[in-house]
């Protein structure tokens, strides 16, 4: 008898051992797909004989992703924004634009809310090429501001919620709702690294993320991230980032029948320089940054 109590443990073991899973995105025909952020950054600079200046970004974005179709590369999806708010402090002030606010620029930001992107997800859940903008895309923003604005403020603004509506901050918002799985099926627990190129900082992020625990269809996943300067970069604007490094780390529960985000919380601590060019001179200030991330796929 005992014999064969030991032989059960060691079947079990096996069987425990040989336990995987293939996680992919796998979305349905006619079902949405939302993801809801909150993100939470304070950033601190270093200004030459002032001292210290920090400013407390607070943002709020939702995005619902459907299935168009399915095509050679994975999935023709259509995301499309449902909600819109940051709220900047600095200094004593406040800036703030809410895609549900009265003002007229959160009206012009209103315009933009619902608006169909496309872009193609692959079964990893990467996604791999974006649809360019119409050239309308941005009119009926830019014919709200026309209503109150002078020229000069109107090109402003319209500047600002193209930066806020760029196809990298857009892939990033979907992306958030996503997790790069590898083309395999994974024992648990296992673990995998992907590298990505982040434009916007100038920098590659290394991601190593750690499959620990499959419960029905919920997949329970831990990340760190490793940011480092990316030497090939190429960045242009009168103010942005370089030099840009840090770490963090996430925790994420994944729908293992769909590979959505159900819920991820996670933080990054980041330094670097801002450069910022005015009157044909370049400054250049020392900045810390700490990003605390929220992400639900319902509000």
């Amino acid at each position: 008898m005992k014999r064969i109590v030991s032989l059960l443990f060691v079947f079990a073991a096996l069987s425990l051992q040989a336990q995987s899973i293939k996680l992919e995105f796998n979305p349905v025909k006619g079902m949405e797909y939302p993801v809801f952020l909150e993100i939470n950054q304070t950033m601190t600079i270093l200004i030459p004989m002032m001292g210290e200046m920090t400013t407390q970004t607070d943002q709020i974005i939702s995005a619902v992703v459907t299935l168009a179709e399915e095509v050679e590369q994975g999935y023709l999806v259509e995301a499309c924004l449902t909600r819109l708010s940051v709220k900047v402090t600095g200094q004593g002030q406040t800036q703030s634009f809410d895609s549900e606010g009265e003002d007229i620029m959160s009206q012009a930001i209103k315009t933009m809310i619902g608006k169909p992107l496309q872009m193609i997800i692959s079964r990893r859940g990467e996604i791999v090429e974006q649809m360019p903008l119409e050239d309308s895309f941005f009119t009926q923003a830019d014919e709200t501001l026309a209503t109150q604005y002078a020229r000069r403020r109107r090109e402003q603004s319209m500047e600002q919620i193209k930066q806020m509506f760029s196809q990298n901050i857009i892939k990033s918002i979907v992306q958030a709702g996503l997790t790069k799985f590898p083309d395999k099926a994974l024992p648990i627990p296992s673990v995998w690294t992907n590298e990505d190129k982040n434009p916007e900082m100038g920098a590659i992020v290394t991601v190593q993320q750690r499959l620990t625990e499959v419960s029905g269809n919920r997949a329970t996943l831990s990340a760190r991230l490793v940011i480092m300067p990316d030497p090939n970069a190429t960045q242009s604007g009168l103010q942005r980032m370089e030099k840009i490094s840090g770490n963090g780390e996430v925790t994420s529960v994944i729908d293992a029948e769909n590979g959505w985000v159900i819920e991820s919380n996670g933080t990054q601590s980041l330094k670097g320089d801002l450069v910022v060019e005015q009157g044909g001179q370049i400054q250049s200030y020392p900045v810390t940054i700490h990003v605390k991330t929220k992400i639900t796929s319902a509000h």
